[in-house]
Formats: C-alpha cells, sequence, structure tokens
C-alpha cells in the first residue's frame, strides 16, 4: 500500500476519534472541575503517578498553571501527593480516592454514552474491534 494513502487514512481515523470523543464525554464529565482538571485526572489515571513537568507537558501548558490546577485538585481532595524521600524537590502525583471515584463515575457515562451510541454488537464483532485496538496500540499509539 501506498505510504502516504496509509497515512492519510491514518489521519482520517484519528480525527473521527477526536469527533467522536465528544459525544461519548457528553454529560460525563463532573460539575465540580473544570474540562482541563478533568483532563488532569484522566491523565493521572490512565499513567497511575506523574510529575508536576509530565502533567504540563501532556497537557502542553505552563509549569506554573500545571502547579495552579493540581493545586485546585488537590484542595478538592482528588489527588495526593507522594514526597520522594530521595529528592524532595520531586513529588509524584497520584488519584485520591475519591479522585479514582470521581473517574469510575466519567466512565461508566461515558459507557452509557458508547452503547447508546454503537448499538448491539455481536461476540464476533466486539473481538474483532478488539483485535484491531491492540493492533493499533502496538503499531501507532503505543511508542
Amino acid at each position: 500500500m501506498d505510504k502516504k494513502l496509509f497515512f492519510q487514512n491514518l489521519i482520517h481515523f484519528i480525527g473521527t476519534v477526536h469527533a467522536s470523543t465528544h459525544f461519548l464525554m457528553k454529560n460525563a464529565r463532573s460539575d465540580e472541575i473544570t474540562p482541563q482538571q478533568h483532563s488532569i485526572l484522566e491523565y493521572i489515571f490512565f499513567n497511575k503517578a506523574v510529575t508536576t513537568s509530565q502533567v504540563a507537558d501532556c497537557l502542553n501548558i505552563s509549569l506554573p498553571n500545571a502547579s495552579r490546577e493540581l493545586k485546585k485538585l488537590l484542595n478538592l481532595e482528588l489527588i495526593v501527593k507522594v514526597v520522594n524521600n530521595k529528592d524532595r524537590r520531586t513529588n509524584t502525583i497520584r488519584l485520591s480516592v475519591q479522585g479514582q471515584n470521581l473517574m469510575h463515575r466519567t466512565f461508566e457515562r461515558i459507557e452509557k454514552n458508547f452503547w447508546e451510541r454503537s448499538g448491539e454488537m455481536s461476540e464476533k464483532e466486539m473481538k474483532a474491534i478488539i483485535s484491531s485496538i491492540k493492533i493499533l496500540e502496538k503499531k501507532i499509539f503505543i511508542p
């Protein structure tokens, strides 16, 4: 296959994923946090433990902005900071139990939106999709 055509199809797929994300996230985010704070919690959820620098880099925001948003999440008791005993200048940030619960409720709403949009799927279709996802993760999304 022509590499340019392959890449154009990949870009189209990624665009479709982004567009679908809007529908899936509809009414899923908690009203107690901003969309940016939700993105931070989601990033921590999937990475388990992160630093302020990693949050800033991932969300393409300044370090002071990341620190300010993390402080707000800390005050809401949605995250916890774990001090690095070897280097007290760095902290690891994790979701608190409340933060984990908030994210689980969010994913339950996303799941509801997903099934409303996709409808019923056969066992064969679900297995084929999982197989495709694994290939995409291995070759495209996970370096």
